[in-house]
């Protein structure tokens, strides 16, 4: 069941992310003087926001601003070219008081799913890559101190000559089903009534057929018997990639484990598709923004 379109927020990259030119230092150079490149700053994972009318857009500078904001040294990342082929950067500022006359650094979460689409590809790119740069200044091979390299996309230890690249985490999410009905857990931090999607980490040396089947049987005590792939989306919270499945359980006899989840709760499909539109009495689904959602939705609406 793989859509043909990737409903998931914070999926299709609007830009050719040209990453030829990452090594190109004169090439880079020249992007960064031309007047037509386009600047979004962070501090702190946070993007750069301005008040429009009304409505929260992105503080997009003109280039030559980042002499102004921050020093030379700062990370810098190239995101790619635009359809009319104008570079666009992101880059991680000291001093959020650089900016304050203009606009505001905010949360990406909070504020993430009243954006344009478009903009959030960009945005968790950049706040994914940001934070692994914050975790990572040290070399993993020798502990030495480690350098930025190739517009922001690589790290180089100088003392062992050691590579780095930024991590991207598989995590596996799904919906059991059997029947007409669905399950959904809760976990205690969650605000109350809110129900979603199992899900945990992709171990080293497993499927994501066999990751869905170990999670679902940790946390659910159900046993899995068919994985139907969704979607997947890119999660910058800080660096996973979600993997949607909605999976046929042998049966509805779960067992939680309550190290991983405070309860579970079966859903017919009417209950489900109340879920999803806000109107069900006592309990509710995570909003589109998540991936959790648009797996509900389609097994809801199938």
């Amino acid at each position: 069941m793989l859509l043909p379109h990737n409903p998931n927020a914070f999926t299709r990259y609007p830009f050719d992310r040209a990453a030829h030119h990452r090594r190109d230092a004169a090439w880079l150079g020249r992007a960064l003087a031309a007047p037509g490149t386009k600047l979004i700053p962070f501090h702190k994972q946070r993007p750069f926001v301005i008040d429009e009318g009304g409505a929260v857009a992105l503080g997009w500078l003109a280039a030559h601003a980042r002499t102004g904001i921050a020093r030379a040294e700062a990370t810098t990342l190239f995101l790619g070219l635009d359809e009319g082929g104008a570079a666009h950067f992101a880059i991680d500022v000291p001093d959020a008081a650089a900016l304050s006359d203009l606009g505001r650094f905010d949360d990406l979460r909070s504020f993430g799913a009243i954006l344009p689409a478009a903009d959030l590809p960009l945005l968790g790119t950049a706040k994914s890559i940001f934070e692994w740069h914050a975790r990572h200044g040290f070399c993993a091979n020798c502990g030495g101190a480690s350098i930025v390299v190739e517009a922001g996309w690589k790290r180089e230890c100088p003392a062992c000559k050691a590579e780095h690249f930024p991590r991207v985490d598989p995590v596996v999410i799904m919906v059991p089903v059997i029947g007409e009905k669905c399950l959904l857990g809760r976990q205690r931090a969650w605000p109350r009534g809110m129900h979603s999607a199992l899900a945990g980490f992709v171990e080293p040396g497993e499927t994501i057929e066999e990751a869905v089947a170990r999670e679902t049987l940790e946390e659910a005590g159900l046993r899995v018997r068919e994985v139907m792939l969704h979607s997947t989306q890119p999660w910058p919270f800080p660096h996973s990639l979600m993997i949607g499945v909605i999976c046929e359980v042998v049966d509805d006899h779960e067992t939680i484990d309550a190290h991983e989840l405070e309860s579970a709760r079966w859903f017919t499909r009417d209950e489900a598709r109340a879920l999803i539109a806000g109107k069900h009495p006592d309990a509710f689904a995570p909003p589109p923004f998540a991936i959790a959602h648009q797996l509900l939705k389609t097994w809801a609406l199938g």
